[in-house]
């Protein structure tokens, strides 16, 4: 009986393994697009043309091909490389605000890739743009959670998550010491990663990077007072406190500190 009860739990940690393995290659899977290679090629010409027609003509081609397919796909889980490509190309059309708006979208699901900081930072400096100073102490305390993406840190609890379930079901077949010591472990993970992502979700500011310049209003409405003396410029990524029940303005606050309203024209989300 005792070998009967063995050999079904093999069994069924086999089948368990291969669903979860065929689950994990499904979602790595990329579905190929004749549109990408042809945007990819596109933007390659771009680069390579003599004359300034030539050049905005396959650039402008590029960006057509990439927005059709951001808005087909809606890669906000993704590994963000369709992002860091629409960026590209409109820092090459010179359209630099619309380039930050993709870097920063890029860095949200690539926060460890240079290449994407260091062309926000070109974009930034074509704006004359300030940047944000050193790195908050939660940000140094909880390293993983600036380090690991939403989508890494979402695959890393369902992999620790079927883990766990693998080690509680053989410390319920063996009582090995050393199935238990593992499932303690996975579960102090997985709460780690819980925490990390409800973090995310709930409480982490909300992003938004203004695509033009625009004044501040003290209420929602272009009838309102401006609240402050200057414009913001263009390429300023706020933190957006609230959305009025339309939609159609949103409370913000700027790197200075300065609080409005701005219109959903003016302004595009980052991780949204």
């Amino acid at each position: 009986m005792k070998h009967y009860l063995t050999s079904s739990f093999s069994v069924w940690m086999i089948v368990l393994g291969v669903v979860f393995f065929a689950a994990i290659a499904m979602f790595f899977l990329r579905h190929d697009d004749s549109r990408l290679s042809e945007a990819d090629k596109s933007y390659s010409e771009g680069e390579s043309t003599q004359t300034i027609y030539l050049r905005q003509k396959a650039f402008n081609h590029a960006l057509d091909l990439y927005l059709a397919l951001e808005t087909e796909y809606q890669p906000r889980y993704g590994n963000g490389k369709l992002y860091y490509n629409i960026g590209n190309t409109f820092f090459q059309l010179g359209q630099y605000p619309w380039a930050v708006l993709y870097y920063e979208r890029a860095s949200y699901l690539q926060p460890r890739n240079e290449k994407v900081q260091r062309n926000l930072m070109r974009a930034q400096d074509k704006l004359q743009l300030s940047r944000p100073g050193t790195e908050s102490v939660f940000a140094k305390v909880f390293f993983f959670h600036t380090y690991l993406s939403v989508p890494e840190r979402l695959q890393i609890f369902a992999i620790v998550t079927l883990t766990a379930f693998f080690l509680s079901s053989a410390w319920i077949w063996y009582r090995n010491r050393w199935f238990k010591n593992g499932l303690i472990l996975a579960l102090v993970i997985l709460f780690v990663m819980l925490m990390s992502l409800g973090y995310s979700r709930y409480l982490s500011p909300v992003e938004g990077v203004l695509v033009q310049s625009v004044n501040l209003r003290r209420d929602a409405g272009e009838q309102y007072a401006k609240a402050g003396k200057q414009p913001v410029p263009a390429g300023t990524t706020v933190e957006v406190l609230n959305v009025i029940p339309d939609g159609s303005w949103l409370k913000v606050i700027t790197p200075a500190g300065d609080l409005g309203y701005v219109s959903q024209d003016a302004i595009r989300m980052v991780g949204t």
